[in-house]
């Protein structure tokens, strides 16, 4: 664990009231401490200080001029005062400064009733300009990106979005340009400004110039109902506010005290992707298909159909699929009625990863930024879990080495040092040699890796371990028991089939009723055909579904599910934290939508399966079944499938590799038009090598080929550091899936067109 340092404290007394802070603690955080509130623009606690704006003066005795309060260490021994005559005169100065030139537009402002400089302006502004000039005017809805306009004349240049972009993501696309009262925020190349984490400096502005495209001139605040919950969009579960509008998702906004899970930041999938929710094209009853169509059937009847179904088969011929979007008590009923049955084919595992908790090393995503080393493992967590890529960020800054193994990603982080190991012995041989505590970020795909690290790293260093995963709850269904071999809490049980098998199963004709929760395995299964032919060949698939998703469209039954912030419970984050999940206030689900609980609970009517009470499946129940097993560790032998390592590729000369992108996926974002512009264009991405060997160039399109199938239509990226014979695909893209080549495939690029995009897509 990291080093406790011993901490000195200073007592400074602020407006007459004594407190002791550690020393070097700013004077805008001390006065925090007895809830005394400084004004700040420029200054944000996860940036420190930066002292531009100098709204926060004060009076601190001893020192014949005002000081700025955020960029001021305490003393030991410091009188200040924040609320005399002095610092209200101070303040009443600089803000008459910043309202020269500033329009008075609060009627129709997004900041509204949200503006700092409405706040501050009220309580020390002059109340009339003594400026006898007309106002200068900046551009108004300059377009800065796909979701940031921005309305330059009511920027005061406080540089919070520039700091954001410079300290937070290193992407350092915002800049200062210009002089003086031309003073304007821009992106460095003039190009839009597009990154994972663009949506946070519209929280982050503090007078309404930075707004996002999907809430501008949306609403006021005194009009949104307000709930706090999770986010389910990946495995982080950063905390969010979730305000509605007349039934409507209008905004999510972070949680300013969520330090332990988010940090204070959301990615732009977690916050934006919440327009599917009022999308046309949900599901809103009971579909089931009769002589190749669907039909609107009742609840009553669907449940009879799928209790039927799973009555009349052998507990063997049954099988689950999912869980990895449902809540824990979901999950949890979810295995228990199936159990009940006889049956012990379930497993969340719909795609490429194999393991969700780290066993006995697993972290919280605080102690993250105190190790000494940071190893990944496989796939960035940058779009797997990008909130955690930002502690990461954070944890290098602070001194930590970052490690990549077997990555295969474009380059290395933006404005992080990070060292690229080709083996586990490499990693291990480049770790700091006064190393003592290392984290290890694994993607839970290459079993055989992250045992290999963790069995190779020296006993006296302790270990950190975080999984990032592919479903939002995936730590969660494996700790319900939604696995071949595991109930609730990891408890051994008489093993199931897995996934793998449960296909092979399905293949062979042996597979006569499949259940298909929160999961969309016709997308994400590593090998397209073989699942294609295993849904074909069930004769009764039922698929709980927000959607039409390519596996619901090959289902017998489907059930129209709700969504996230249509419903109650709780989820397990990769660091193993138990987090609420919580209604949107007056958000209405389509009618005849049902949470997957109450569809769980309706089969068991019907099965005859008593369901465990509301005591069992309470918090303090679910927490414990989802503590981490102290006797497991990174790539168990007993989370191994049955599908085992890749078979050797065939069909062509290079090896396909599947890559995650946070706004690919066909679940909600599909169904989300809002973003469309955020989606990435399929592409298969080249070494110099391979790409020279083909004839290619970054831009061109080109067909992959194996077998008897074809991936037409790939925007071709050469990345210099990827190995010969690999290409690296995007997964998840509904209209080209990843998988449709199958598992294990090999292909070839054929059909090469030279900057053909225009003519391709039309």
């Amino acid at each position: 664990m990291p080093e406790q340092v011993k901490v000195e404290n200073v007592t400074v007394t602020i407006d007459g009231v004594a407190v002791a802070v550690p020393k070097g603690t700013l004077l805008v955080e001390a006065a925090k401490q007895i809830r005394r509130e400084i004004p700040v623009y420029c200054y944000h606690t996860k940036m420190g200080p930066a002292g531009l704006c100098r709204i926060c003066l004060v009076e601190i005795e001893g020192m014949p001029k005002l000081q700025i309060a955020c960029n001021t260490p305490v003393t030991d021994g410091m009188i200040v005062h924040t609320e005399s005559g002095k610092a209200a005169d101070g303040r009443r100065a600089v803000l008459e400064l910043y309202l020269v030139n500033h329009p008075l537009d609060c009627p129709i402002c997004d900041k509204g009733g949200e503006c700092d400089l409405q706040d501050y302006a009220m309580a020390y502004g002059q109340g009339a300009s003594r400026v006898a000039d007309a106002k200068a005017s900046k551009p108004k809805a300059v377009d800065l990106g796909p979701t940031i306009v921005l309305d330059e004349e009511r920027c005061v240049v406080c540089q919070r979005c520039v700091r954001f972009d410079d300290i937070i993501t290193g992407d350092q696309q915002l800049v200062l340009k210009d002089r003086g009262v031309r003073n304007i925020i821009a992106t460095a190349t003039g190009d839009p400004y597009h990154h994972d984490f663009t949506g946070n400096v519209t929280e982050l502005c503090p007078v309404g110039a930075l707004t996002s495209k999907t809430y501008r001139f949306k609403s006021r605040p005194w009009d949104l109902k307000r709930a706090q919950t999770s986010c389910t969009q990946c495995s982080v579960g950063c905390q969010q506010f979730v305000d509605t509008r007349a039934d409507v998702v209008a905004r999510t906004m972070s949680v300013e005290t969520d330090d332990a899970i988010s940090d204070t930041w959301l990615c732009d999938r977690g916050r934006y992707n919440v327009g599917f929710y009022a999308g046309g094209d949900r599901i809103t009853q009971p579909l089931y298909k009769q002589d190749g169509e669907f039909v609107p059937i009742g609840w009553d009847d669907a449940l009879e159909l799928w209790a039927k179904a799973i009555l009349a088969a052998d507990p063997s011929a049954v099988g689950v699929i999912g869980g990895g979007r449902l809540t824990n008590e979901e999950a949890y009923l979810l295995q228990h009625v199936f159990r009940a049955k006889g049956v012990g084919n379930l497993d969340w595992r719909a795609g490429r990863q194999q393991q969700a908790t780290p066993g006995r090393n697993g972290g919280s995503l605080l102690a993250l930024e105190g190790v000494n080393a940071i190893v990944v493992i496989g796939e960035s967590p940058a779009q797997r879990a990008p909130v955690m890529d930002l502690r990461i960020r954070k944890a290098v800054k602070r001194g930590a080495k970052l490690i990549r193994v077997n990555s295969l990603e474009i380059a290395p982080p933006i404005g992080v040092a990070c060292s690229e190991a080709a083996s586990i012995a490499d990693a291990i041989g480049a770790l700091p040699k006064n190393a003592r505590t290392v984290a290890i970020v694994w993607d839970g795909v290459d079993r055989s890796l992250g045992k290999a690290l963790v069995d190779a790293l020296p006993p006296e260093i302790a270990v950190l371990a975080y999984v990032t995963g592919e479903q939002g709850n995936a730590r969660g269904a494996e700790a319900m028991g939604m696995h071949p071999s595991f109930g609730p809490g990891y408890a051994g049980v008489q093993s199931g089939k897995d996934t793998h098998a449960m296909i092979a199963d399905a293949r062979a004709g042996k597979l006569r009723v499949l259940s298909i929760f929160g999961a969309n395995p016709a997308l994400h299964y590593p090998d397209g055909p073989a699942i294609g032919q295993a849904l074909a060949k069930t004769p009764f698939v039922v698929v709980s579904e927000l959607f039409m998703t390519a596996t619901a469209k090959a289902a017998t039954l489907v059930l129209p599910a709700k969504g996230a912030y249509e419903k109650n419970g709780t989820t397990t984050n990769l660091a193993g934290d138990v987090l609420p999940v919580n209604a949107a206030q007056e958000l209405r689900a389509p009618d005849d939508a049902l949470s997957d609980l109450e569809m769980i609970a309706g089969l068991a009517a019907r099965l005859g399966v008593a369901l465990p009470s509301h005591e069992e499946l309470d918090a303090a129940v679910i927490t414990h079944l989802a503590r981490s097993p102290e006797h497991f560790t990174f790539g168990d032998a007993a989370f191994a499938t049955g599908r085992g390592a890749p078979h050797p590729a065939t069909g062509g000369d290079l090896r396909l590799v599947v890559h995650s992108s946070i706004f690919a996926g066909g679940g909600t974002i599909a169904h989300d038009d809002r973003l469309a512009e955020l989606e990435p264009l399929p592409e298969v991405a080249l070494g110099a090598a391979d790409a020279q060997a083909f004839g290619v160039e970054t831009g061109d399109y080109v067909d992959l080929a194996s077998g008897d199938r074809t991936m037409h239509d790939l925007l071709v990226e050469v990345r210099p550091n990827l190995p010969r014979g690999v290409a690296v695909l995007i997964g998840g893209l509904p209209d080209d899936p990843a998988n449709a080549l199958g598992a294990d495939a090999a292909a070839t690029i054929t059909n090469v067109r030279k900057g053909a995009l225009t003519e391709v897509r039309a």
